[in-house]
């Protein structure tokens, strides 16, 4: 997390406000994510951010699905099909979707992961540390 990065009481949400959300908790700053799957989910690079599964409150949720393949899971909003969330099996955390929260987030990217296998239509670049695969 950087030194100014929101404690507990972040909120966000997805487009149409059907479903939203508050961290009571410290957010881990921004990780891009450069895998097929992130770029299928949200047309192309991922931007996450993520806190304790524990720290994640709904406060209004009744559109949000969840999509589950394998160990992960990806939350969406029923209505206007905004990605929200992802998790996987064995954690305790829960990435949000960074282009949820509500600004000002003061987050900034420090990694990203899965480089080599980013889309061939662009260039990997900006901020943050390179990884190939997860972090």
């Amino acid at each position: 997390m950087s030194d100014d990065a929101p404690a507990a009481g972040a909120t966000g949400g997805c487009l149409c406000g059907g479903v939203r959300y508050e961290v009571r908790g410290p957010l881990r700053d921004v990780v891009l994510c450069h895998c097929s799957r992130c770029r299928r989910t949200h047309g192309h690079v991922a931007a996450y951010a993520a806190c304790r599964t524990e720290h994640l409150a709904l406060v209004r949720a009744e559109p949000l699905r969840w999509f589950d393949e394998g160990t992960r899971s990806r939350g969406f909003c029923a209505t206007c099909g905004a990605s929200l969330f992802w998790r996987a099996a064995g954690r305790d955390t829960t990435s949000l979707a960074a282009g949820t929260i509500d600004a000002p987030t003061r987050l900034r990217t420090i990694a990203q992961i899965f480089v080599a296998d980013a889309g061939d239509y662009y260039e990997v670049c900006g901020p943050g540390e390179r990884h190939d695969a997860a972090l």
